[in-house]
């Protein structure tokens, strides 16, 4: 058996164990590609990477992180690696590691606004306000529908007390989604505070109706399953 279909046997074996939920002996497949001498450091790094998710799956989070650092290790241009180390410092509010791993993505590829959103989120928990606003806005640059990056951008500005920019973003984040409580809530809670008290309340209304109809979806969605 020639070594190219002995790899592609094991990702078919890797990705058969993997959709049938038989997560121990997807694991073997993929242990088995990263030792196959034949396998390249592109396919490598994508089966280390693979393997990092299957053992989150499993709640390993130690050999998670230990099986992604390993595909940067193989392919350091992987910026799915830098992600998924990225979001799992995020996950454990390591903003500082998540911040390092988010800025390797974008210096390996500047057009990806989620991770200019993810950036930011990173900086606004640290209280680098100013910061979180330029990722926010880069994100936005790419992308001007880009909802959660327009929202979180709007909070950002609220936090900066520029109410105008505020409203401006928590406005548009409600015209790109009519049935956004929390960014109906958020403009309120401002127009209140600019003493705009009728139009306050109507957002406010407006934001305890969609939030009570988002509430009973999802109940009536668990009552499905």
């Amino acid at each position: 058996m020639s070594s190219e279909t002995e790899l592609s046997d094991l990702m078919v074996a890797a990705y058969t164990h993997q959709k049938n939920d038989e997560i121990s002996l997807a694991i073997q497949a993929w242990n088995a590609l990263i030792n196959h001498p034949s396998t390249d450091k592109h396919l490598r790094a994508n089966a280390h990477l693979s393997l990092g998710r299957l053992h989150q799956l499993q709640g390993n989070d130690d050999l998670a992180i230990e099986s992604i650092s390993n595909a940067i290790k193989a392919n350091p241009n992987s910026s799915e690696a830098h992600f998924c180390l990225a979001h799992m410092a995020q996950k454990e509010e390591d903003f500082e590691v998540a911040i390092t791993h988010f800025e390797s993505v974008l210096a390996l590829n500047s057009k990806d606004c989620g991770a200019f959103n993810n950036l930011g989120n990173c900086y606004d928990r640290l209280e680098k306000t100013t910061e979180a606003i330029e990722a926010y806005s880069k994100a936005i640059e790419l992308d001007k529908g880009y909802i959660a990056a327009v929202y979180n951008r709007g909070n950002a500005f609220l936090k900066l007390g520029k109410e105008d920019l505020a409203y401006k973003d928590l406005s548009k984040a409600i015209e790109l989604d009519t049935n956004f409580y929390q960014a109906y809530y958020n403009r309120g809670t401002l127009l209140k505070r600019l003493g705009k008290s009728d139009q306050a309340q109507q957002d406010l209304d407006r934001a305890k109706i969609l939030a009570q109809q988002d509430l009973e979806s999802q109940e009536a969605l668990c009552k499905t399953h």
